[in-house]
């Protein structure tokens, strides 16, 4: 994979934000108004709803009905960057056939346990926001996988699938094309 392949199909942003305003109804009833909004990268979208209505107080026995001209609920929500790239994915193991001194030890100096959800990342893929504990999505695997460790300087857009001892699994994988998905911490 070139980078020229970093167009909008393969490294695209998406960015999505649905809020949702509740609120108190005169009668004590709960309305729920959807409001979702796009936007670039380090925006905010502002939602704003407004409703009339009548309600019946009740104060010391004696009842009146009281008209609510407008209630007006506002919502900021900082709008998150989520982004999409095709590398390839191969899958290793904490034996020390495959590592160095330590094979549980990362090398952000995190200890791996079998069952753990962690990838290594090739060392271009930090640039782009896939630092030292980032969730990502794999495709063709479920859950969530945390960044737990990097890739020698040889590899570039890789991702190496961490599957405790289990050898045969780690074979089993091979080498594939993935799509990752993440959001960058800011």
């Amino acid at each position: 994979m070139d980078s020229g392949e970093h167009s909008a199909g393969v490294f695209g942003l998406l960015v999505l934000a649905s809020v949702w305003l509740v609120s108190a109804g005169c009668d004590g009833t709960q309305r729920g108004v959807e409001a979702p909004r796009a936007a670039r990268s380090g925006s905010s979208a502002a939602v704003e709803h407004s409703e009339e209505a009548t309600a019946e107080v009740e104060v010391e026995g004696a009842t009146a009905e009281v008209e609510v001209e407008e209630a007006t609920a506002e919502v900021e929500v900082e709008v998150a960057e989520v982004r999409v790239l095709e590398v390839v994915a191969t899958a290793y193991n904490s034996v020390p056939e495959q590592t160095a001194n330590e094979p549980d030890l990362t090398a952000w100096g995190d200890r791996l346990v079998p069952g753990q959800k962690a990838i290594a990342v090739s060392r271009d893929l930090l640039r782009l926001g896939l630092s030292h504990g980032v969730e990502v999505e794999i495709s063709g695997l479920p859950g969530r996988w945390v960044v737990r460790d990097k890739l020698g300087p040889r590899w570039t857009e890789r991702i190496d699938i961490y599957m405790g001892e289990d050898v045969a699994a780690a074979r089993a994988w091979g080498k594939r094309s993935v799509t990752i998905t993440w959001v960058p911490e800011r």
